[in-house]
This record gives structure tokens, C-alpha cells and sequence, in this order.
């Protein structure tokens, strides 16, 4: 029994050392793609650009050299098209070097990726079953069935423009071999091109991120920070966070209510990450979580503050409505402003530049000590849907989330900024409602509060502007581009041969 023991460590300990091995090439390889090939110097983008232009000095230059050359020609007994093509040639060379070594970086991440979701599944975390699992699988085939392309037209050019060394520039096939491989190599930049726009790594923990998108969110948030944060989380981190949660709730001070204490330990680190010193933010942790809870806080082997701050800044450029929304209400409560009206705080807000789609924030909450009924209607002609009526019943709230005195943002005890920004999120009502629009250009959206009879509680209208991301309009100009002209060229080439053929073109 000890020895099937023996064996079964021996083969866990294999496993994770194998695992390990190759997060640590992916790490070596991602630092070499972020410093020189995808990032940093882009030398996959750079030196297809300089091929580029020696292909078209080689053609300009393919029927006679300029005239200073002639006293280096019978040196090189070369050509000075010839010169550029073999310049051209080893330029490519270093491209393909550049596209081998990239596309290995995002082997190991897509490997790394199916790794982990076996690991999870073992441990009975099931990440294929959560929303928007599939749409981020099918993206890292595509990504890597494109760099796979990117690399075959790549070798593809390389190829094309060696057979101009047995036919010669000078002549009608060295010439059209020339504009084939500047054609393939359109096509492999065509097929390259789309791939950095939703870049991925496994290296870091926050790594799928920006290739992740989130799936439709619940239009009414229950606890407003911890719906953010599992909406906007990759599959594989939000199955760690379910872990992390059920860990955290196991370590909150007595007769703290679970849903409170959650709330503010995210809005405390959202606002360690604007600027909140790191023992103010240990001692309003400590309001809600044991020793073991702040062990678990500090030292966590996942999310540790480090990862905190990216997840957070990732959200709040997501989302910046919503931040800009709570901010407006912190400086009220800081100031000690009454609320919108005696007995309703009602606050909204909204992108100011639109691009995929708008996120509209609202937040509302009873003062009073009486439940009513309210209706929150959005409306706008530039954005789907045009008319849309929400019926809440607004429980009694308690005055102590509001305060008419001017209040420090971080004090002893829940009298303070966090401490009402925190409940006045978990018993307030916030919703967040995604509006498509129909046209670019200046838009206006009309957001109402009103009883169930139609009568005007608060209203608020907004102007936006509706764009397309400037970024991913170039990448996606560029990509069709590139591949247009890589067809068109191929085409002519063909044409040109064929007719040569004919007899139309003489040789």
C-alpha cells in the first residue's frame, strides 16, 4: 500500500513539475514576444514592412542599376535589384524566425489554457459549463489557426522570392515570382493583423482578460461589486473567485452581515487602487474580516493585490460609468450634500463615447421608512431598445446610508465614506442596462424615475457620441487591405504568366 502511495506522489509530483516546466517557457517565450515580436519593437510588423520596401526598390531597379553602382557591380558580380532581393530575402528570413517564435508563445498559452481547465475540472470546478467559456475557446483556435496561416504564406513568400535567384530579376518570371511573394506576404500580414487586437497570455493570472468578453449581465445587480467582478472575469478566474468567495465568507467578523462585508472588502480595494494608503485599507478590511481572513486577503496564491489592481483597472475601463457614478455619490457623502430629494437617492450615468455597445448605470434607494413602487424608463431614438420601463418596489432603506454631515473616507466603524458607500450599494437598487446603438454621431438618452401613475419623481437626459474603436478600425482596414491586395496581386501575376504563355507578353 505504501509503495502504490509512493507511486501516486511520485506521479502528482511529475505531473505539476511538467506543468510548471511549461508555464515556465511560457514565460521566457512571452517575455521575448512582449520585449521584441509582438509587442515592444514588433518585429513581426517591422520587418515585413522593410521587405516591403527593398521588393519595390528591387522592382524599380530591375531593369538597370543606378549609376554609382556600376563601380561596385563586377566587385559582387551582382545586380543592384539582385542585392535588394537577396537583402529582401534574409529580411523574411527574420520574419519567419519572428512568426515561428510567436506563434510557439501562443501554442504554450493555448496549451496552458487547456491544462488549466483540466486541472479545474478535476478538482470538480466544471469551467466548460460557465457563460462565455465557448466564445473564448473558439477565439484561441481562430488566433492560432491565423498565426498558423500568417506563418504558411509567410514561408510561402520566402519560397517564391528564392526561385528569382534561378530565373533572374531581370527577366518576366523573376518579375512575376517578385510580385507573388509580395502577395503572399499581404496575406500572411492579412492573416496576422486581427490577432492583436484581443491579445492573451497564461503567464499572468489576469493574462485572458482582454480577450475575454462578457456575456449579457444581469440587469439588476444583487451585490453590485461581486456582479462586476464575475461579469467581467475570464471563465478559468471566475472559477478561482468561486473558490476565493467560499474561502473569504468563512473569515468575516461575527454578526457581520456576509453580503456587506463582501462589498466593502471590493470597494476598499478599489479604493486602495485610487490611491488609499495600504494601513488605512488593512484597518477598514479589519472592520469585517478575522486575522485569517486578512491572512488570506494579504497572501492569497491567486489573488493577490497585485492581480486585485489589474482586475480593478480592467473594470474600471469596462466600465467607467460606473465608477464615475459611485465617485459623484462619495463626494456627496464626503461633502455631506443632502441626496437627490428627501426621500429617494437616485444618481445615473453613462459613457460619454460609445463604442460597442453603452453601459447605463443607475442607482436608487428608499429613504424613507415607507415601501414604494417606482418605474425607471430609458428612452432614446439613437439606441435599441428605444423604450424601456422597469417596475422596482423599493424596500424601506436606512437613513444611516445617507449622511448630512460631512464624513472622512475612512474612519473606525461603518460612519464613514466606505462604510456608507458599501451599504448603500447592497441595499440599493442598481441597475445596469446595455443599449446598442443604431447610428454614429451625437446621441441623447433620456433616463426617468416616475410613480407607477406616469407622474416625474427625477429625470435625467444624456449626450453621448457613438464611434468605432480608432484602433480596431485601422487593424480592420489593414487586415482587408492587406489581404485584397495579396488576391489582387496573385491575379495579376497569374494574368501576366498566362499571357506570356499566349504569346500576348513576350518573354
Amino acid at each position: 500500500m505504501a509503495v502504490v502511495d509512493s507511486l501516486d506522489t511520485s506521479d502528482v509530483k511529475s505531473v505539476e513539475n511538467t506543468e510548471e516546466g511549461i508555464l515556465g517557457s511560457e514565460r521566457f517565450w512571452y517575455a521575448i514576444d512582449r520585449q521584441l515580436l509582438g509587442s515592444g519593437l514588433r518585429l513581426v510588423l517591422i520587418l515585413p514592412a522593410f521587405s516591403i520596401l527593398t521588393s519595390f526598390g528591387a522592382l524599380a531597379f530591375s531593369s538597370n542599376s543606378p549609376q554609382w553602382w556600376g563601380n561596385i557591380e563586377p566587385t559582387l558580380n551582382m545586380s543592384f535589384a539582385m542585392v535588394l532581393t537577396s537583402l529582401t530575402f534574409i529580411i523574411l528570413l527574420g520574419y519567419i524566425l519572428a512568426q515561428v517564435f510567436h506563434r510557439h508563445r501562443v501554442e504554450l498559452s493555448i496549451g496552458n489554457f487547456e491544462a488549466e481547465v483540466e486541472r479545474l475540472n478535476k478538482k470538480h470546478l466544471s469551467v466548460q459549463s460557465l457563460h462565455g467559456y465557448e466564445s473564448l475557446a473558439a477565439l484561441l483556435e481562430s488566433v492560432r489557426a491565423k498565426h498558423s496561416w500568417a506563418l504558411s504564406f509567410g514561408i510561402m513568400s520566402s519560397l517564391l522570392l528564392g526561385g528569382i535567384f534561378v530565373f533572374d530579376i531581370a527577366s518576366l518570371n523573376g518579375r512575376i515570382l517578385l510580385l507573388l511573394s509580395f502577395s503572399t506576404l499581404a496575406l500572411s500580414l492579412g492573416q496576422h493583423i486581427p490577432t492583436r487586437s484581443r491579445p492573451f497570455n497564461m503567464d499572468e493570472r489576469t493574462g485572458l482578460l482582454n480577450a475575454y468578453t462578457p456575456p449579457i449581465h444581469p440587469s439588476t445587480l444583487e451585490m453590485v461589486f461581486d456582479d462586476l467582478v464575475k461579469t467581467h472575469m475570464d471563465p478559468l478566474l471566475r472559477s478561482e473567485y468561486e473558490v476565493y468567495s467560499k474561502e473569504i465568507e468563512t473569515c468575516f467578523q461575527p454578526k457581520v452581515d456576509p453580503q456587506f462585508a463582501r462589498e466593502k472588502i471590493l470597494m476598499t480595494l478599489y479604493r486602495h487602487s485610487k490611491g488609499l494608503d495600504y494601513k488605512t485599507m488593512e484597518s477598514e478590511l479589519s472592520e469585517v474580516l478575522t486575522e485569517k481572513g486578512m491572512e488570506l486577503v494579504q497572501n492569497h496564491s491567486v489573488f493577490t493585490m497585485e492581480e486585485w489592481l489589474s482586475i480593478i483597472h480592467h473594470i474600471e475601463r469596462s466600465c467607467p460609468a460606473f465608477f464615475r457614478m459611485i465617485g459623484r455619490i462619495e463626494e456627496d457623502l464626503g461633502a455631506g450634500r443632502s441626496s437627490t430629494s428627501a426621500n429617494i437617492v437616485f444618481e445615473v450615468d453613462m459613457e460619454n463615447v460609445v463604442h460597442e455597445r453603452a453601459n447605463l448605470f443607475t442607482l436608487i434607494h428608499n429613504l424613507s421608512e415607507t415601501p414604494r413602487n417606482v418605474v425607471l424608463r430609458v428612452q432614446s431614438p439613437d439606441f435599441r431598445p428605444h423604450d424601456l420601463a422597469m417596475t422596482y418596489r423599493l424596500n424601506p432603506g436606512e437613513r444611516r446610508w445617507w449622511s448630512s454631515k460631512a464624513l472622512p473616507l475612512a474612519a473606525e466603524g461603518d460612519e464613514d465614506v466606505l462604510g456608507l458607500m458599501s451599504g448603500l450599494l447592497r441595499d440599493g437598487t442598481v441597475a445596469w442596462q446595455s443599449l446598442l446603438p443604431e447610428r454614429f454621431g451625437e446621441a441623447t438618452v433620456s433616463v426617468r424615475l416616475e410613480e407607477q401613475s406616469g407622474d416625474l419623481i427625477i429625470g435625467r437626459q444624456i449626450n453621448v457620441r457613438v464611434r468605432t474603436k480608432y484602433l480596431d478600425r485601422i487593424r480592420n482596414f489593414s487586415s482587408v487591405s492587406a489581404s485584397l491586395i495579396g488576391i489582387l496581386g496573385i491575379s495579376v501575376g497569374i494574368f501576366i504568366k498566362v499571357s506570356a504563355i499566349f504569346g500576348n507578353i513576350g518573354a
